[in-house]
Parts: structure tokens; C-alpha cells; sequence
């Protein structure tokens, strides 16, 4: 899958096959040489070639010399150069140049071919976020925290987004936690080329049922070469926000995108070794999020009075301060109305027959003093009239700044010892550090840019190496090993607080570790959340991935045969709190405003944001929660072990047909020191696999492995046209 294969058919001026025909496949950005003869058919075939622009020379007794130069090469691919040579007495040269090959006419399977061209000619916005992407994504999913990379998902043949398998020189690349993003996108300046395979798999290419994609990282040349750029907007640059008109948000918020880097290769020593680097910065700083909502400053101490609607005129002696004009308004005992706050000390416990607070004011010895502090943290609305008690919905744009700050860092080596040998190594180091700031300032609440709360670190490095040794003129090895680890973590700004114990006295909260530290969650209905209410912060991810294959190729006559062995293992080391929408490790309290709200008929009123903020100054939750994670870190370990076999036959210059069996074995997961644990829910008990009477293997049973079958055609009718037909498992 690293290498590209170059094929032809050699004629004379009759169409007759020639034999014996003396091929050279010149890499005329390196100087590398490779060498072919045609057989009795005519036929030449290069095996295991670097991706890159060749130079293919043909020469035979009594013809002339042709040279076909400018043909470019991809990763997974077979070119077909058919060439054909006139007779000549003479030492004659004739050079063409190749043009592109709209059509792959000579494998079986589906795929496409992005080269550094065309890549580096898209039409996108700074990086193209998947490898070999194009078109029909479903955007980025997780938070920017979660996914630093960014990586976009697709649907391909109608599979789920986790069905495609994506790889760097051969290094898996995916996140194995998330497996529907990739790890790690290298700038596109650093990419030669792209290869992916949508359908009629060959038997090499397994642990992919929707895309498969082969990514390959540029490689230095005989010739010093490098790219530089920088792509940057602003706020001063952009339209302000349709929503948001001037009378809303007097100055367009900071908007920041600024994007640079460069590229740079070249020879250490000519024909042999060479060098390639690139380095790409993003940086990104967008105020204003998403607008929340946030209690009007008239309610904030209970007094929910100018929530009852009048219904009458001036009641003599009723002038007060609450009410200045006198005015007679709903009693909210006789006629319950929307805004009417209830005691929830009265009446039954299913909430009917409850009592309205008098006045619709909830007495200050009656407001819970957590409450009260949280309160005291809320911002003022900034947008409408921040006293006005109807001015309760999306009336407070953020003034944070969330940052993103992101490197993506290439370098590869590439040694040539001799014509039957090749060797490269790379390395690629991507950190980040993304801040989404709390959107309520001191009172918590959700990130200002809707992903985690606080501060987020990240560092993913990618490893591949390889090489091939040509161990006769019909047959190749090569061999390539790969590791990927991603380092994650988010945490709150006030992770090494305990906020809810020190600061609330609320008991339960927080806890001795760090990682319980912080704001507990208020998830007030109707309102922004307070606090950290994020079910998913903190998490610290310690993710590793190894992959390692062997390959050996052998041409007999029209066969191309292909034999290899694969090992893949993963392992995720995590903490993370599983809390579903609610849960939180500092604690989470959820209300919904049943607790002040009147139940029962005939009179009955409705539960709104009103009621739900009046529960909350109560301090009256109808729900609370804690989410522990006792195993810290929750480790687990996946293998994967597979071969291969497969012949790709030329049975006539038009028909290739390609066949092949695979074979995948999948030991049951295990944790990093014992196997696997289960819950069992009739007992109630959980089992750990290797422990006591448990098998290691928890008693599942994998089987022998799982076998493949792959079978493929493609005949061509012309090189504008090919018939494909394949099955495969």
C-alpha cells in the first residue's frame, strides 16, 4: 500500500508483442534507478516503486529507443506506460511526454488519486481536514478539545463513519477512542499523495468496510526545494455577525484566523540520501459565542412581584414600593398564571394545593446561601434592559475569547544504498493548546465556544518506517512498522479548587483528588447552566497504537504474487467521567421548576424559567448526581493479527483478474493488567477476566480467526473505458 506499480504492453508497428524489451523506471526527482524486462508477451511490470514523477526508457535490438517522461506515480495504484516501438537500423530516440491517466484500467478495485498537484491546486480554507477528503462530510464531531485535529467524518458506501481506516506511510492513524476521526492530518504542503479505496478490497488491504486511505508524506529530492505561506483574516475583514446588528453588539467581536508554514527538502548526499521538513501553524481566537440566558437583575433576590399581570386599577392604600402605581394584580391562590412562584412547604407532595409565596416574593430567610453566592457570580445581561423581569431569553452575549493553537510538525529521511534497496524513517509532532473560557465569567457555566470547559493540552506523534530489498529481478521484500500516540487532556480553570465544598458547603461535592475539583454543575431549565455542568471534564487520554507488516512479491510469467503478515495492537488509557447528559465528577444538581410550581386540577400552572430559578434560590433540587470512576485509568488492550495471500494475473493485455484470500484474528480484548471486566446483571456482580474462577478470556469464545475471500476483474476496452466486477467479505 506504500508503493506504486507501473505496467505496459510493448508492441511493434504490426502490434506484434516484442519480447525482451530493456525497461529503466528513472525517479527523476531522486535518481533512482529500477529495472525491467518485458516477457514473451510483451508484457513489463515494476513492483514496489516510490510514488513520484518517472521517466520510463524502452530499448531493443534492431528498434529505437523510446522515452516516456512526466509519469506520475501514486501510492496503491498501477500505471499503465504502453509503448509502441519502431524498427530501426539506427540509434534513434523518440521522447513523449505522458498525459494524465484519467482511469485506473488495471486493477479490480474502486479508488482515487490525489497527487501534490492537485492537492496543493484545492480550493480550500487553510487545511483540508481528512486525508484524500473531498466532498459529502459530515463535519467535525467532538469538541475541539477531544478532536484537536479537526477531523471531519464521511458516510462511504452506506457504513457507519467508524467503517474507514486511515494510514500514514503506513502507520494506522486512527483514533482509536474515536475511530470515526483520524489521529493525526499533516499539512497538505506535506503531502506527495493520496490513495483511497472504496470498494473490491484487495486481500492486502483489511480493518476497513467503508474507505480506506493511504496517505503519503513527501520525500526529498536531488534538487533543494520549499514553499512558504500564511493565510489570515480578521474581524476587520469580515461582515458582522446578520444576528447581531450594531443597536445588539455595538463593537464585531474578535475573530481571528491566522494560518502559516513552510516546507523545505533536499539531498544529504546525491542519488542516495535525502531530507524532507515541513511546519504548519494555526492560531485562532473568536470571541462571542453562543447567546445564553440569564436571570434579569429585579430577580435575582426572589422578588418575582412584577411577574403578575394586572387586573384592575389603583386599590386605594396599596401604593408600596414593590408596587408604586397601586395596582391590583392576579392572586396567584385564586387564579394561577404563568410567573406565580409557589411555597413548596405547602400543599401536598405530588405538588398540589401549594400556596403562592406572598407577593410573589420568596422571603431572604428562605434563600439558600449556596444559592445566593452562585447568584452573586452571574453576569448582568448585556443585551436589552438587564433589569426589565421579561428579559429573560438569550439576553447575554459571552465576552470570553476562545483560543486554538495548534503545530503540525513533518520530517522524513529516505536512503538509497543501492539499486536493490530502499529505507525511510518519519516522525510528525502535532501539540496544541486550546482555551474555551467559562461563558458566565466566575459563575462557570458552558464554554464560551461550546466544547470543554478550561484549558486543553494535546500532543499526537506519529512514527513509520520501512524499506524494500529487491532479492531477485523477479522478486521484492519489504517490510514497515508504525506507532501513533495521542496524549489528550481538559480541565477546568478551577480544577485544583474545591469550589463546592470551601466555597457553597455543599457536602457530597468535590473530593480529594484533583479531578473532583472545581464548580458543581446547576442545570437550571430554562436558563445557562452554572458551574461546569460538562459531563465529559476533565479527561486525560494516554492512547497507543502499533502496527507492523511484512510483504513478500513475487512476478512469475503474468502473476503477480503477494504474500504478508500483519500485527496491529491498541491500547486506551483513560479517565473520564461517563455522566450521560447530567452526571459530573464535582457534583451535578438539575432544576426543573416542578418544586415551585402548582399541580393538580382544576388549577394548575405550568412550570416555567421563572419557577425553575425560584427552585434554584431555594436550593430545592429535584435531581443530583455524582459520577465516580473508581479504576483510574480505565485501561484496555485490542490486537489484531492477519495474512494474506494474492495473485494479481494479467491473462491477456486487456484482462487483469485479481484474486485472494485473507485471514483476521481478534483475541477478546483485555485490560492492561488482567483481562476484560463485565457486569453481570442478574447477580449484580462484576467479573474480572483472569481473576478467581474467571477465565482470562471472560469465557468468550473468538473463534479461529475470520477468513476473506477476495475476487476481482477489470477488463479494458479502451483507456477510456474499463469494466470492474468484483466479491469480497
Amino acid at each position: 500500500m506504500l508503493y506504486g506499480s507501473l505496467t505496459g504492453n510493448v508492441t511493434d508497428p504490426s502490434g506484434a508483442a516484442v519480447p525482451g524489451v530493456h525497461v529503466e523506471a528513472l525517479n527523476v526527482k531522486t535518481g533512482v534507478t529500477r529495472e525491467a524486462a518485458s516477457d514473451a508477451s510483451g508484457i513489463y511490470l515494476f513492483n514496489e516503486l516510490q510514488p513520484g514523477t518517472y521517466r520510463v526508457t524502452m530499448s531493443a535490438t534492431n528498434f529505437g529507443t523510446k522515452v516516456t517522461e512526466n509519469v506520475l506515480l501514486e501510492a496503491n495504484a498501477t500505471r499503465r506506460v504502453d509503448v509502441q516501438l519502431q524498427l530501426s537500423q539506427q540509434v534513434e530516440t523518440v521522447t513523449v511526454s505522458a498525459t494524465q491517466q484519467l482511469l485506473q484500467t488495471d486493477r479490480a478495485d474502486v479508488h482515487t488519486d490525489l497527487n501534490t498537484r492537485e492537492i496543493s491546486d484545492l480550493p480550500i480554507l487553510a487545511t483540508l481536514r481528512i486525508p484524500g477528503g473531498r466532498v459529502g462530510f459530515l463535519g467535525e464531531n467532538n469538541s475541539a478539545a477531544g478532536n484537536p485535529q479537526r477531523a471531519m467524518t464521511a458516510n462511504v458506501n452506506g457504513l457507519s463513519i467508524n467503517n474507514n481506516n486511515t494510514r500514514i506511510d503506513g502507520a494506522t492513524d486512527t483514533y482509536t477512542w474515536l475511530p470515526a476521526n483520524v489521529a493525526y492530518i499533516p499539512s497538505a504542503d506535506a503531502i506527495e499523495s493520496v490513495n483511497v479505496v472504496t470498494n473490491n478490497f484487495d486481500a492486502e488491504q483489511g480493518m476497513a468496510g467503508g474507505a480506506a486511505a493511504n496517505v503519503t508524506i513527501k520525500s526529498g529530492t536531488n534538487q533543494f526545494h520549499g514553499t512558504a505561506y500564511e493565510y489570515h483574516t480578521d474581524n476587520a475583514l469580515r461582515t458582522r455577525n446578520y444576528f447581531r446588528p450594531a443597536a445588539v453588539q455595538p463593537v464585531k467581536p474578535k475573530n481571528i484566523f491566522n494560518q502559516y508554514g513552510g516546507t523545505f527538502g533536499g539531498p544529504i548526499k546525491k542519488d542516495k540520501l535525502f531530507f524532507f521538513g515541513a511546519y504548519e501553524g494555526t492560531k485562532i481566537r473568536t470571541a462571542g459565542g453562543a447567546s445564553k440566558s440569564v436571570a434579569p437583575t429585579s430577580i435575582r433576590n426572589g422578588d418575582f412581584s412584577a411577574l403578575l399581570p394586572a387586573v384592575g386599577s389603583i386599590i386605594p392604600g396599596s401604593v408600596t414600593t414593590a408596587n408604586p402605581a397601586g395596582v391590583a394584580f392576579v392572586d396567584c391562590n385564586a387564579t394561577p398564571a404563568g410567573g406565580c412562584i409557589y411555597d413548596p412547604n405547602t400543599g401536598k407532595a405530588d405538588g398540589s394545593g401549594r400556596t403562592a409565596f406572598p407577593g410573589n416574593i420568596i422571603p431572604s430567610n428562605r434563600l439558600d446561601p449556596a444559592a445566593t453566592t452562585m447568584v452573586g457570580l452571574i453576569p448582568q445581561p448585556n443585551v436589552g434592559d438587564p433589569s426589565n423581569a421579561a428579559n429573560i431569553s438569550n439576553n447575554y452575549i459571552p465576552v470570553g475569547a476562545p483560543q486554538y493553537n495548534l503545530s503540525r510538525i513533518d520530517a522524513k529521511v529516505n536512503y538509497v544504498p543501492n539499486k536493490k534497496s530502499m529505507v525511510f524513517g518519519r516522525y510528525s509532532i502535532s501539540p496544541s493548546f486550546i482555551f474555551d473560557p467559562p461563558a458566565l465569567a466566575g459563575a462557570g457555566g458552558d464554554a464560551t465556544g461550546g466544547g470543554q470547559n478550561g484549558n486543553a493540552f494535546s500532543r499526537t506523534q506519529s512514527v513509520a518506517m520501512g524499506g524494500s530489498y529487491q532479492i531477485s529481478s523477479n522478486m521484492l521484500w519489504d517490510v514497515n512498522a508504525g506507532y501513533t500516540r495521542l496524549r489528550l487532556n481538559a480541565e477546568n480553570v478551577d480544577i485544583g479548587t474545591n469550589f463546592g465544598l470551601d466555597t457553597l458547603h455543599i457536602p457530597g461535592t468535590n473530593g480529594t483528588d484533583p479531578i473532583y475539583g472545581g464548580i458543581p454543575a446547576f442545570q437550571i431549565s430554562g436558563w445557562a447552566n452554572l458551574g461546569n455542568a460538562n459531563t465529559g471534564n476533565p479527561f486525560i487520554f494516554r492512547d497507543n497504537q502499533y502496527v507492523a507488516n511484512t510483504n513478500l512479491e513475487w512476478t512469475k510469467g503474468r502473476h503477480d504474487l503477494r504474500f504478508g503478515l500483519e500485527y496491529y495492537h491498541s491500547g486506551i488509557n483513560h479517565f473520564q467521567p461517563q455522566g450521560g447528559t447530567f452526571g459530573t465528577p464535582r457534583g451535578t444538581f438539575g432544576f426543573d421548576g416542578s418544586v415551585t410550581a402548582l399541580f393538580g386540577a382544576p388549577k394548575y400552572a405550568a412550570a416555567n424559567a421563572y419557577n425553575s430559578f425560584a427552585q434554584f434560590l431555594l436550593g430545592l433540587p429535584q435531581r443530583d448526581g455524582k459520577v465516580v470512576q473508581n479504576i483510574n485509568p480505565n485501561a484496555l488492550r485490542f490486537t489484531t493479527w492477519a495474512w494474506y495471500a494474492r495473485d494479481r494475473w494479467q491473462v491477456s493485455p486487456k484482462l487483469t483478474f485479481t484474486y485472494g484470500l485473507r485471514w483476521e484474528y481478534y483475541p477478546f480484548a483485555r485490560s492492561d493488567h488482567t483481562g476484560a471486566k463485565y457486569f453481570d446483571p442478574t447477580t449484580g456482580n462484576v467479573f474480572i477476566g483472569g481473576v478467581g474462577s474467571v477465565a482470562e478470556d471472560d469465557g468468550v469464545d473468538v473463534g479461529h480467526g475470520l477468513f476473506a475471500p477476495r475476487v476481482g476483474i477489470a477488463y479494458r476496452l479502451g483507456s477510456k473505458t474499463v469494466i470492474r466486477a468484483g466479491y469480497g467479505i
